[in-house]
């Protein structure tokens, strides 16, 4: 199974996998048009795809579904911000398992799983990273998420 970023899993859980190709495909389309221009966080057409079909959810589920937004941000934020200590782990890990002088074999292999461990972790980060257009999905539905908390908080 590939590895997907933190935002794409949120979106596919909470709109289904259909409605994220599509909305990936919106975005892919502009980029592939080169009418993509990253500071324009809205998507109109996202936008109102997204409001439909949350605009009938209660305002528990609404909050539910910003709580695990937040969750989702906060995890990808983690990503990023640990991967220094990570990279410093790994360099400081393999410097003192070399310097214990073990048998070569030993060493190999402490080294190949360490490197496995490390790079799996810079996949991670790097999907995580480099979802420019998952992140602008999750801006449109925190968005939407927004407008209709406070349109059912005024209630």
């Amino acid at each position: 199974m590939i590895m997907t970023s933190v935002f794409r899993k949120l979106i596919s859980r909470e709109l289904g996998e259909s409605k994220y190709h599509k909305y990936f495909y919106i975005y892919q389309k502009k980029v592939m048009d080169k009418t993509y221009d990253y500071r324009n966080l809205n998507n109109e057409e996202i936008y109102n795809d997204i409001y439909e079909e949350l605009k009938d959810i209660d305002i528990m589920q609404l909050r539910k579904r910003m709580e695990r937004l937040s969750d989702a941000m906060y995890t990808a934020l983690l990503i990023s911000k640990n991967y220094i200590f990570t990279f410093i782990f790994f360099l400081v890990g393999a410097l003192f398992l070399i310097s214990l002088n073990l048998a070569f074999p030993i060493t190999i292999l402490g080294l190949v799983l360490m490197g496995i461990s490390f790079i799996y972790k810079t996949y991670e980060f790097v999907v995580n990273k480099f979802c420019y257009i998952d992140a602008h999905i999750i801006i449109v539905y925190k968005s939407v998420l927004d407008e209709l908390l406070e349109i059912r908080s005024n209630f």
